[in-house]
């Protein structure tokens, strides 16, 4: 068994090449909107050089919400003379504050709160197309799970989101 995990192990090393990467190296700022498990409405994405982290920031009235992914495969499924047309896979956490806010949906139903705060988990899969070098859209679908606290009480928040960008690279 332990000679099993090793050879796992260096398997793993070896193929980590043609998993990771696929997105370019430097900055990518863009805008994106739709719901991810931290929130919805529009929002600003950061990718900064060496940080494996993909973040985002989320605003809407009376809603702010981080998010940071980290792609744990990020793979090229077709390059050519249209670009580059990828997929993804990660892991990541949000964190959310709302004040005000009367509409959602929750673990029980229907909600309305004077506040809230949330934190959670997600899995964002997603297509990525850089068409140029600099230039990338973006789809994802992202599942999460998380944990609102309100001000009459503490939720389970369970769902599927997803989102479009567009993000620059330089």
């Amino acid at each position: 068994m332990k000679r099993l995990a090793i050879i796992a192990f260096l398997a793993l090393a070896v193929c980590a090449g043609s998993l990771f990467a696929e997105h370019p190296g430097g900055w990518g700022i863009g805008l994106q909107g739709g719901w991810a498990g931290g929130g919805g409405g529009g929002g600003l994405t950061l990718k900064a050089p060496k940080v494996p982290v993909y973040w985002t920031i989320n605003l809407n009235p009376g809603w702010i919400s981080v998010s940071g992914d980290y792609y744990f495969i990020d793979k090229a499924l077709v390059s050519g003379a249209a670009g580059t047309l990828g997929w993804y896979l990660g892991l990541g956490g949000y964190v959310n504050i709302a004040y005000d806010h009367n509409v959602g949906y929750g673990y029980n139903g229907w909600y309305s709160h004077n506040y809230w705060f949330g934190i959670g988990a997600e899995v964002p899969i997603g297509l990525s197309w850089l068409p140029l070098n600099f230039l990338e859209l973006y789809l994802q679908l992202v599942p999460h799970i998380g944990i609102g606290i309100y001000d009459n009480g503490v939720g389970l928040w369970p769902g599927v989101g997803g989102s479009l960008g567009l993000r620059f690279w330089f």
